[in-house]
């Protein structure tokens, strides 16, 4: 472990201090539920954020996974922690690459959002708009640009905009994430593509926010990159779900992770990683 990161923070909580930023899939819930309770181990923490002056965390990654262990009942979880503050945690937004919808409906969906200004513009002023807060987002495609605007100061409507233009063709299209707003990168790999659709820029005070007031951000919209990821920690589930108390949970997670480092069974990889088991 020399010379890499400061190792990662991993702390046993009750699962009901955990707020999630964002939409969860029900169904996924239900089915990683099966799957901890068919596997017995918790292989990955849920990655967290202290939500300032309250005793409670938001969830940055795993929010599905939280709500899995509350539909099972399962008090305590192992999350690991960290900070906005710590240059190893950055926070980027996803685009939506919408596939399989005709754009002129898609169009005459987001035309109903109350509030919403759609109107033409180039891509550098969908992007400055997007950038100053202007904007909730702005689309494209082979036959248009638009720019959808606040008809009003943004804040107090500015997550239920978000959810309202996600809402127009979740359900109705294919979804896929996008790192950039190059429309000439993506269509070439989408052939039923419709539109990119290219997200303000959320921020930790949103992220915070939403934890603390309970606003949901719609899933698929967050991308937290952490350097120093805890992965394959396998807690048992037995341990999770035993009727102990926080402290003796505690006590145990401490000396497991004495054994961890007795044993050199820590390992710091510093390379990207392609995962194709996903």
């Amino acid at each position: 472990m020399q010379n890499s990161f400061a190792l990662p923070v991993l702390k046993m909580l009750p699962v009901g201090l955990l707020a999630p930023h964002e939409d969860y899939d029900p169904r996924r819930v239900e089915r990683l539920g099966a799957r901890l309770t068919e596997e017995a181990q918790l292989k990955n923490p849920p990655v967290v954020a202290e939500i300032p002056e309250t005793d409670r965390y938001v969830v940055l990654d795993g929010a599905n996974r939280v709500m899995a262990f509350q539909y099972l009942g399962i008090p305590h979880i192992v999350a690991q922690i960290v900070s906005y503050d710590d240059p190893a945690v950055t926070l980027e937004t996803w685009h939506h690459v919408v596939c399989g919808i005709d754009w002129q409906l898609l169009l005459s969906e987001l035309e109903h959002i109350g509030g919403l200004e759609i109107g033409p513009c180039s891509q550098s002023a969908g992007r400055l708009a997007v950038t100053d807060g202007s904007a909730a987002a702005y689309m494209m495609n082979d036959h248009v640009t638009l720019k959808l605007a606040y008809r009003d100061h943004p804040q107090p409507e500015a997550m239920r905009m978000l959810h309202a233009i996600v809402q127009a063709y979740r359900g109705k299209a294919d979804i896929i994430r996008a790192s950039n707003d190059i429309w000439e990168i993506q269509k070439p790999c989408y052939p039923d593509i419709s539109m990119l659709v290219v997200f303000r820029r959320l921020n930790p005070h949103d992220i915070l926010e939403a934890g603390k007031n309970g606003v949901k951000i719609p899933s698929g919209l967050t991308r937290h990159v952490i350097q120093t990821r805890a992965l394959n920690i396998n807690i048992p589930m037995g341990v999770l779900s035993a009727d102990w108390a926080l402290e003796c949970k505690c006590q145990w997670l401490e000396d497991w992770w004495k054994e961890k480092l007795a044993t050199n069974s820590i390992r710091y990889y510093a390379e990207s990683t392609f995962s194709f088991n996903e």
